[in-house]
């Protein structure tokens, strides 16, 4: 592989100058700016196909974990589903079952399922339709 590479190399500089100039030099002169202006694009590109969505996703939960409080139902990132009964300012004291209190890191919370009694993202309940009468 490293033979070919050499012979191209030696058949490029064989085959003598480039068109458009003795040296060369009227060619390379665009290349600089358009290098500059591909890598400034590339990196605009990448801050908003990567970097300011997963800021935002970042925002958003640290917003609900500090919006946790006592009565919250929250799934824990090990899927189990608990009251918050005291929050602290690094852990929360959940209830489990009855009688079954753990402390638990903030950030094992995976999401709030309801906030005290008000469900949330959950929609409204659908009009029951009443089943046709048989006669």
């Amino acid at each position: 592989m490293l033979s070919t590479l050499f012979t191209s190399a030696a058949t490029a500089l064989a085959a003598g100058p480039t068109p458009g100039g003795a040296d060369g030099a009227q060619q390379a002169g665009g290349g600089g700016a358009q290098l500059i202006i591909f890598i400034v694009g590339f990196i605009l590109i990448f801050y908003f196909l990567m970097l300011r969505p997963q800021k935002k996703q970042q925002k958003e939960r640290q917003t609900m974990l500090d919006g946790i409080r006592k009565g919250d139902r929250i799934q824990t990132s090990g899927g189990l589903l608990c009251t918050v009964t005291h929050v602290d300012q690094r852990e929360l004291t959940v209830l489990i079952a009855p009688e079954v209190r753990v402390k638990l890191a903030r950030s094992a919370v995976a999401g709030v399922i309801r906030q005290g009694d008000k469900p949330l993202d959950t929609p409204a309940p659908a009009a029951e339709v009443e089943p046709p009468e048989k006669s």
